[in-house]
């Protein structure tokens, strides 16, 4: 068993591989989830295309949480990653706040490779659930003229309801 610990490398460590994003996706999480993502990707260098397609189809499908985590984590470190957006855009509409941030935070896959519509929605449902703005990787580049009034229009629902306004949506509208 790997345990629960943070991973904790040295900075020699971070820096041997700081040249992708193992990085963004490692920091802080616990061992277990890097066994995890290290045996998916290891399995998905094996299999074919398709399998591996359905390997990740049914690990979301029926694994546990913590493995659902580690998958997610694990996409864009996969083989054409893009092939695996249907996955990544389930994960969005979990209940499950681990799942839904192990997709929208720290993890650069939505930046990359989902469509507007549903790169909208995650940053939205980001907002309403308070998760800190700056967790979600690429926000900058994946502003639109439709997230900004999405915004804006979320911005008032929560000023006519007397209810605080998310410190993070100035981030997308651009207010001080």
């Amino acid at each position: 068993m790997l345990g629960a610990a943070p991973i904790d490398l040295s900075h020699d460590e971070w820096e041997a591989i700081s040249r992708d994003e193992c990085p963004l996706l490692l920091c802080g999480r616990p061992l277990h989830e890097l066994g995890r993502m290290v045996l998916l990707l290891q399995a998905a260098e094996v299999l074919a295309p398709e399998l591996c397609g359905e390997l990740i189809r049914d690990l979301y499908e029926r694994g546990d949480l913590a493995e659902r985590q580690a998958l997610l984590r694990a996409l864009p470190l996969l083989q054409d990653p893009g092939s695996f957006l249907s996955t990544a855009v389930e994960a969005c509409r979990s209940n499950v706040q681990t799942v839904f941030e192990a997709i929208a935070c720290e993890n650069p896959y939505p930046a990359r490779y989902f469509p507007d519509l549903n790169c909208n929605q995650m940053i939205m449902r980001a907002i309403v659930a308070g998760l800190p703005l700056q967790r979600v990787v690429g926000l900058a580049s994946r502003i639109t003229p439709e997230l900004v009034r999405m915004a804006r229009d979320h911005m008032q629902e929560c000023i006519a309801a007397h209810r605080a306004v998310h410190k993070g949506i100035q981030l997308i509208i651009g207010v001080g």
